[in-house]
């Protein structure tokens, strides 16, 4: 692999320091049968659908998906009454995982008590996987410019289609994501207003073009043991490109959507004590990474006179315990987002 990046030492530093996260714990899963007849407008469909550990409420999807070019998991809450209530329709709660060990699709469930969360919230859930190191993005050069790789037309179109169509989603949505899933969270309600009603970021990489966003963004895509030039392109070469993925360029284009930043400042927390000792340190420099691109990204909005709530809460680091405790802080945030009518077009 050829990494591009002037630094290529720091950025091999960081992919290791990536690696350092702690991984998720993996529930099991058993065949189930009812797969819908659904289709999104490319072709892409659920080609398996399995219950995890015995929960008939949480099915893990298999989907066949043209834009990726491959399968691709989705994991799904299905509210309490959705067996009970067959002609109801249900509004949607996504929630993007991270980088490298923290972008599985199951990361959620396995870190969070969000399946108790959605118990009574009367919401569809819906945590789709992000590939290694996806970036939310239409890779530019991946496979000598063959259409394959394209991670946000499988979040933001085919996913929210499927979900929609099969299992009876109204059009109206919410997302929220942590470290890389905080970038994929603010950066699709940029690229497509009106796909997400609110965009919540915890610990997100919001400014990929700034100081440190290039060099962390081209150690994430070599930690998945691939060419950061296959992403964006050349940083140079191909500047347009990169800025037109940076949700800090483009912060005026989120006008209209309910906005929500947090982030830690790398300063060991209350929530660090159990954090194993050789994590700690990575947690604290790519927390301390997050914090420059997040607290930059809202002096931004600020500026543009485009709200934003933000909970920059001080020491803590970058792992799960302080996303479920934002995922806490956000969850009645997101449930209010979603109990305004369906706007015209937003259904799929």
């Amino acid at each position: 692999m050829r990494i591009t990046s002037r630094r290529p030492r720091a950025v091999a530093v960081l992919a290791a320091v990536a690696c350092l996260l702690p991984s998720v714990a993996v529930a099991p899963a058993r065949a189930e049968s009812g797969v819908p007849d659904a289709r999104a407008d490319d072709g892409s469909h659920v080609v398996a659908q399995t219950t995890v550990d015995g929960d008939p409420r949480t099915l893990d999807l298999t989907v066949r998906s043209v834009g990726v070019g491959s399968y691709a998991m989705v994991r799904l809450i299905l509210p309490s009454r959705w067996s009970a209530e067959p002609d109801r329709k249900w509004p949607a709660v996504y929630l993007l995982a991270g980088e490298t060990r923290l972008q599985d699709y199951r990361g959620w469930t396995a870190n969070t008590d969000i399946r108790k969360l959605a118990d009574d919230a009367g919401v569809l859930v819906v945590m789709p996987g992000s590939g290694s190191a996806g970036f939310f993005s239409d890779w530019w050069n991946y496979g000598k410019n063959v259409v394959l790789n394209q991670w946000e037309t499988f979040t933001a179109v085919e996913i929210p289609q499927l979900i929609d169509r099969g299992y009876r989603g109204d059009g109206r949505r919410v997302a929220a994501g942590l470290s890389l899933g905080g970038y994929g969270a603010v950066e699709l309600a940029a690229r497509r207003p009106g796909v997400f009603r609110f965009a919540g970021s915890f610990s997100g990489n919001l400014n990929p073009t700034g100081p440190y966003g290039e060099l962390l963004t081209s150690a994430i895509v070599a930690s998945a043991r691939q060419d950061p030039e296959a992403l964006w392109g050349d940083r140079r070469r191909e500047a347009s490109r990169w800025d037109a993925h940076d949700p800090l360029v483009n912060a005026d284009r989120l006008r209209g959507t309910e906005l929500y930043l947090s982030t830690g400042n790398g300063l060991p927390g209350p929530f660090d004590g159990k954090l194993p000792i050789d994590v700690l340190p990575g947690a604290m420099l790519l927390e301390f990474l997050c914090s420059g691109q997040t607290t930059a990204m809202a002096d931004r909005l600020n500026r543009l006179g485009v709200p934003v709530m933000t909970d920059f809460y001080g020491p803590g680091t970058h792992h799960w315990a302080y996303w479920q405790d934002q995922l806490h802080k956000t969850w009645p945030r997101m449930l209010r987002a979603l109990s305004a009518p369906v706007k015209t077009g937003e259904a799929s």
